[in-house]
């Protein structure tokens, strides 16, 4: 783009553009269109930046997918069908480059033929069967550009007139052969290929991939440059460890093109044109948009097994509406998340005076399935050590509906086994019922003061049958009967202890909000609101009637240097008798710090913690992302009974930490101090804020 400006400022025309992998996308984008200037505010946004390199903001993901950020650290799909088993062609998935470029070449691309854009274009690929070059020169504009970035190992391959392409700069990353076959009698040669990488960057399969293209990439550059005559021209902007796939850093790539572009090209006085000859040179090469008034009509093509009324339902783009484009990206967004499609695309169709939008979609030749794996770790090296490893196995696409088996696993100091199917009743998914059925094994501690005396084991087996609702991608609410038996016995303690075994029936009522967005331990904004409740009742099959009621919530305020978050947890037994097995507790890091965990036990609940942290760096890519410190002031307790519930019965905490973004999830080390003088040290995997 730093080129193209410079191209422009010194009025030397551009008569046909040959480009590969990123400069496909500078140069398609051009040829369609685009001013440079467009391109440098287009190409710049964040938002759009992010979605190029498949860092979506966690705001746009739905409800579910939401909570099982929260739970899971590693997400792999894979699907079966006709005897073979399907994975990932690329580690960054989705098809969100491909999107992005095809909306924005929505209303600028005339013709398939490309030789018929504003400026003749080609785009070079490679052949991943045969390894041989693909010059793409008709088609669909945008799957050119995103099979010419399609960095193997990275993206996964764009499947073009039979071919499967990869990235062109494995074969052809300076096409300078290309540009005199479309007529180029003066070559203006933009080599932007990057050093080779120091080995410590090769420690992860991008970088990898991307010295792979380098090395095979240099080579044929070589070859081109020395094909280059006296009449052509050679600019080779210093872009250091700028590599194709740092979109954040496109604004630092434009300024150094240009700069470079200038350098070379200003004294070149005899390609300049006049300010008139350039003048009607623009007019000449200009893309007219068309004026579009409302969308007449929508057509689904491409489906077979999803229905059509399923994909409409997802679409917030209606005929009869005006044309919105940034609407249009998140229906293809919206419809690429639900995971049944390897490509989803939008065209503009005309019939007669009628115009509308054709939504293309490729379905997988197979149905998704997802693995999940996750880790918890909370240790506070005074004995009071939990541990839990996470499996998570969904199954969708069950019926035309979108019905999806989810089945979660547990194993460690809990052990846990949960199997639903989530079915819902209509196309759009808003409303929705979940059988259900679990076994949970869990310990619980009961502390005398500071002193241990005794843990349980509490076995429960339980089925429930949910109707529930969808709010948008931020909320769900959940009601149902669930019945089943608690089993809860001393395992360590007095031979006097009591043993309970229940029957539970009764109603449970649930309810999630989540807006959070950011790193996933450490949130940048947001809101999160969990209610969970159990209304127990002898009509209903139970031994015991009682009522519990839990609230958490979380609020986040600050920016990406300094952030505060609120968190609160309020809990009620409605002056019924809560069991023992499903007290509340309190104590631990992060819920009254410097207490042991589940210290605190009892019928009602309150606590409030106020948690600041400051992000001091990064750590290497290998081992996560940002690096934090922190610390928080703490007060609740727990009571008996309502009557004994008071302000001034309020303990005390605090904490000072480290925390860090890691691949293995948030990570948290710190020091905890209670009212009573108690100091406490923690080392803990996984989320402390009560939010899963």
């Amino acid at each position: 783009m730093g080129v193209l400006e410079a191209l422009q400022q010194l009025r030397i025309p551009v008569d046909c553009i040959a480009g590969t992998s990123g400069g496909a996308i500078v140069g398609g984008l051009y040829a369609s269109g685009f001013t440079a200037q467009e391109l440098q505010a287009t190409l710049t946004q964040p938002d759009l930046q992010a979605s190029m390199a498949n860092q979506q903001p966690r705001s746009l993901l739905d409800y579910q997918a939401k909570q099982y950020q929260l739970q899971y650290l590693l997400q792999v799909e894979f699907g079966y069908a006709n005897g073979r088993f399907f994975f990932p062609q690329g580690i960054i998935a989705g098809n969100d480059p491909g999107r992005i470029l095809n909306v924005l070449t929505l209303t600028t691309q005339p013709s398939t033929d490309f030789s018929k854009l504003p400026i003749p274009f080609c785009a070079i690929a490679t052949d991943i069967d045969t390894g041989a070059e693909v010059v793409l020169d008709h088609g669909n504009l945008a799957a050119a550009m995103r099979a010419s970035m399609s960095v193997p190992g990275v993206y996964a391959p764009v499947e073009l007139d039979h071919h499967l392409l990869v990235d062109g700069g494995l074969v052809d990353n300076l096409p300078v052969d290309v540009a005199r076959k479309m007529g180029a009698d003066v070559v203006i040669a933009v080599n932007v290929s990057t050093p080779l990488s120091n080995p410590e960057s090769l420690n992860n399969v991008v970088g990898v991939s991307l010295q792979v293209i380098k090395l095979l990439g240099n080579q044929n550059v070589n070859q081109s440059i020395a094909s280059l005559t006296a009449h052509d021209v050679l600019i080779q902007p210093d872009l250091g460890d700028i590599s194709a796939l740092d979109f954040s850093r496109a604004a630092e790539a434009i300024r150094i093109g240009r700069q470079a572009a200038l350098k070379v090209l200003t004294p070149l006085r005899a390609l300049q044109l006049s300010p008139q000859a350039y003048a009607e040179y623009k007019e000449q090469h200009r893309y007219v948009p068309q004026v579009l008034k409302s969308v007449d009509f929508i057509l689904i093509r491409g489906n077979q097994r999803v229905p059509t009324a399923l994909i409409r339902s997802h679409l917030f783009t209606k005929a009869g509406k005006p044309w919105d484009f940034k609407q249009i990206d998140r229906d293809l967004e919206r419809l690429d998340r639900l995971g049944y499609f390897r490509q989803v695309t939008a065209a503009i169709a005309h019939e007669g005076t009628r115009t509308g939008l054709v939504i293309t979609v490729a379905e997988k030749p197979w149905r998704a399935n997802y693995l999940r794996f996750g880790l918890h770790i909370a240790d506070d090296f005074e004995g009071g050590s939990q541990y839990g490893l996470l499996f998570g196995w969904t199954r969708t696409e069950i019926n035309q509906l979108g019905a999806e088996w989810r089945n979660q696993f547990e194993i460690g100091n809990n052990r846990r086994v949960y199997t639903e199917l989530y079915q819902p009743i209509n196309y759009s998914g808003s409303v929705f019922v979940a059988p259900q059925a679990e076994y949970l094994n869990t310990l619980s501690n009961v502390y005398s003061g500071e002193n241990l005396i005794a843990q349980y084991t509490t076995r429960v087996i339980r089925g429930g049958f949910d109707i529930g609702g969808e709010f948008g991608n931020v909320a769900e609410l959940r009601i149902g009967p669930s019945y089943g038996h608690v089993f809860s016995t001393p395992r360590v303690g007095e031979p006097t202890l009591p043993s309970y075994r229940n029957t539970l029936g009764g109603i449970r009522l649930r309810f999630g909000l989540d807006t959070l967005d950011g790193d996933t331990g450490f949130p940048l904004s947001g809101s999160y609101l969990k209610l969970d409740s159990f209304f127990a009742r002898s009509a209903m099959g139970s031994d015991v009637n009682y009522d519990k009621a839990e609230l958490t919530g979380a609020q986040v305020i600050g920016n990406n240097s300094h952030r505060l978050i609120l968190t609160a947890d309020v809990g009620s037994s409605f002056r019924t008798n809560i069991p023992f097995y499903d007290e509340f507790t309190l104590g631990g890091f992060l819920s009254l710090s410097g207490l042991r965990q589940q210290q605190l036990r009892g019928q009602q609940v309150f606590a409030v913690h106020f948690i600041y942290l400051e992000r001091i760096g990064n750590l290497p890519s290998v081992l996560g992302n940002g690096l934090y410190i922190g610390g928080s002031l703490e007060g609740g307790n727990v009571w008996g009974s309502t009557q004994h519930i008071s302000l001034r019965g309020l303990q005390y905490g605090s904490s000072l930490f480290i925390g860090a973004d890691t691949v293995l999830g948030p990570l948290y080390f710190g020091t905890g101090f209670s009212q009573s003088g108690n100091q406490s040290f923690y080392l803990y995997i996984g989320l402390p804020f009560t939010l899963n």
